[in-house]
């Protein structure tokens, strides 16, 4: 069981994970986890006794965030992952305490996407947050630092404009199709996968191409007929797509798979295609290019020919960054309350125990511990301002 002060001390507060700065899309396959494993790893670590841990996984990056020792999240990470010494030492990092919440702001906001501003990604963390939650593993410290990172989130997307437009991985894709098949405007496309990605990238075409024909698939077929009825597109069976490959001039994965669904024995010489493969895995094989006929772009191809497009967007950073910077003050000064809180109370409970029969008792304490941790936030806890709230309660009653 881990120690008590874990589970409300910012201090301990860690992350451990690779993102696309450390890790190509090739390599991030190599690591990435279903959602059923993240069920896993959440039911593990509960019964362990952490009630604060988080499991963070996009296109991006795979990030474990835990309020427990460094090297708890580290044995952790490298058991689940079944992780090689180099492995560890090549492509992982590790950050905690106040370093770890602002790494966590920046990837909520966007700053530390391969699309710098990506709006999707506070998406995608409140949705993890939420998994975490539904297995008992978002506590007081976990909660009061993802709040805060989404505050800091929405205002810096009012107040900037670091996401203005719409740029994120999907849409990145929907301006790569046109810039690479502008003299074909009713191409036919395929998505294989409806998942939160497919389904942006589904909307995102129907917004781009409107003489289009777009086709969905995926293994729940009811999700993509949902979807499909949405937008007044077709579905084809996910245990036949391979089968109508050659239909398609481009072909779009977002699909989870722990081995290649599209090989080179599947492609059409000559057909021309365009593949743009989104999954991590990656389930679409590079080695379809030697058919010189064929395009292929992995998802971290998609983000580099987009971010070329929005460098203006960097002038917009260091404006994010202070704002990041306003809310880790904020949770600063939550954190010296919420640590010194147990302390107070009981302080408290003791002179209302002192003061027993008094007149007005309620009120006279209220307004005196108050006015302590007004001081505590400005001033930081010592025993000596508690002593003398202490003393001034008692003498107001002689």
């Amino acid at each position: 069981m881990p120690k008590k002060y874990f589970f409300n001390n910012l201090a301990y507060w860690t992350v451990v994970g690779t993102n696309y700065t450390v890790a190509d899309a090739k390599i991030r396959s190599r690591f990435a986890i279903t959602q059923l494993a993240i069920e896993k790893i959440y039911a593990s670590v509960y019964s362990k006794g952490l009630r604060d841990f988080l499991v963070l996984s996009t296109c991006n990056r795979i990030e474990f965030y835990g309020c427990t020792s460094v090297d708890t999240v580290q044995r952790l990470v490298q058991e689940e992952l079944n992780l090689t010494a180099h492995e560890w030492s090549s492509y992982f990092y590790s950050k905690s305490g106040v370093d770890a919440a602002r790494h966590f702001f920046r990837v909520t906001a966007g700053l530390d996407s391969q699309i710098v501003g990506d709006y999707e990604i506070s998406g995608q963390v409140k949705k993890a947050i939420q998994n975490a939650r539904d297995s008992g593993l978002v506590s007081s410290i976990t909660d009061r630092i993802s709040n805060y990172a989404l505050q800091a989130s929405k205002e810096i997307k009012r107040k900037t404009n670091l996401s203005n437009g719409k740029y994120s991985v999907s849409y990145a894709a929907a301006e790569l199709i046109t810039s690479l098949q502008v003299e074909k405007p009713d191409k036919k496309i395929l998505i294989v996968g409806t998942g939160s990605i497919g389904r942006a990238m589904a909307r995102n075409l129907i917004e781009y191409f409107p003489q289009g024909n777009l086709t969905l698939t995926n293994r729940t077929l009811d999700k993509a007929w949902s979807l499909a009825e949405e937008l007044n597109v077709s579905v084809i069976p996910f245990e036949s797509f391979i089968t109508h490959l050659p239909d398609f001039d481009v072909i779009i994965t977002t699909v989870e798979s722990d081995c290649y669904l599209i090989t080179p024995q599947h492609i059409q010489k000559g057909r021309g295609q365009l593949f743009l493969d989104l999954s991590v895995p990656q389930v679409i094989d590079p080695r379809i290019k030697k058919d010189p006929s064929t395009i292929h772009f992995s998802v971290d191809e998609i983000s580099d020919f987009h971010n070329k497009l929005i460098q203006l967007r960097n002038f917009e950073i260091p404006k994010a960054i202070q704002i990041i910077e306003e809310f880790i003050a904020e949770l600063l000064a939550w954190q010296i309350l919420f640590k010194n809180t147990e302390v107070v109370q009981n302080y408290k409970t003791k002179v209302g125990r002192m003061l027993l029969h008094r007149a007005n008792k309620e009120s006279k304490i209220e307004k005196g511990f108050s006015g302590l941790m007004k001081k505590i936030k400005l001033d930081g806890y010592t025993g000596c301002s508690v002593i003398q709230t202490v003393n001034e309660l008692i003498e107001s009653e002689k």
